[in-house]
């Protein structure tokens, strides 16, 4: 298995022969005056080709149509996963950019299978659970299982009752974890939190993961942490650290 960081939450996981991307932001369509991103996009969904493309939540550095559009008008078969509320984000990216097959409807609790790989959904707190009906919530985590490992993919998040206990028992191998964290000031702007790269570390160890990459801590200077921050509390709390520059890439 072998992970490759692009930025934000973005992820290429390579494993049994699939090509699997997380949260695919690749544009700059978040970019704002005084607010632009820190390096262009690595690469474009185009060029990575995904088998599977696993969505979070509806936010546009997660769900981006300029990142997706083209891609769909490509190629337009791919596995996505998407939670169930926000579906029709996928299948309203308009015209031709809609993708020939609906988009999977993840709930919490199931799981999907493409070849050797499966991914199943959990519950995600982007600092509240968003529930709409039964096992609808508007953000979800992921556990991705391949060649033998769990690797577990956060999206923005942050801690709620009994998540450390559950990814306690699911042990996963690689915690993919935002670490730009949350505070007053950007909560009055409107921008929600995260865990903060304390509480990734030390969840990291509570669930006892041999990996720990995180996330969303250096594309936008007004919602990020700087490295130092990360590596301090990876050593305060002993957690197994591994800091991805763009493009760079671990084998697992």
């Amino acid at each position: 298995m072998k992970i490759t960081y692009l930025g934000q939450l973005c992820y290429l996981i390579e494993a049994d022969g699939m090509r699997i991307v997380t949260d695919p932001y690749l544009s700059n369509s978040c970019d704002r005056e005084g607010n632009v991103r820190k390096y262009a996009p690595p690469v474009t969904l185009n060029e990575l080709m995904p088998d599977i493309i696993i969505i979070s939540h509806e936010h546009k550095d997660h769900l981006d149509p300029e990142t997706l559009a083209p891609f769909y008008k490509l190629r337009r078969r791919s596995f996505t996963l998407v939670p169930e509320p926000i579906a029709e984000n996928i299948t309203s990216l308009g015209g031709e950019a809609v993708p020939m097959s609906a988009p999977e409807a993840a709930k919490m609790g199931e799981s999907f299978r493409l070849g050797g790989v499966v991914v199943t959904a959990i519950p995600c707190a982007h600092t509240e659970l968003h529930r709409e009906h039964e096992g609808g919530f508007r953000e979800l985590s992921y556990i991705i299982e391949a060649e033998g490992k769990k690797v577990f993919f956060g999206g923005d998040m942050s801690m709620y009752d009994g998540l450390a206990e559950l990814l306690c028992e699911v042990s996963p191998d690689v915690m993919l974890l935002p670490v730009n964290g949350r505070d007053y000031f950007r909560t009055s702007r409107g921008i929600i939190g995260n865990l903060d790269s304390n509480e990734a570390a030390e969840l990291a160890v509570y669930a006892g993961t041999r990996m720990f990459i995180p996330g969303h801590h250096d594309l936008y200077e007004h919602n990020g942490c700087p490295d130092e921050w990360i590596e301090y509390s990876a050593k305060k709390f002993g957690a197994p650290l591994k800091l991805l520059k763009p493009r760079e890439a671990v084998e697992v």
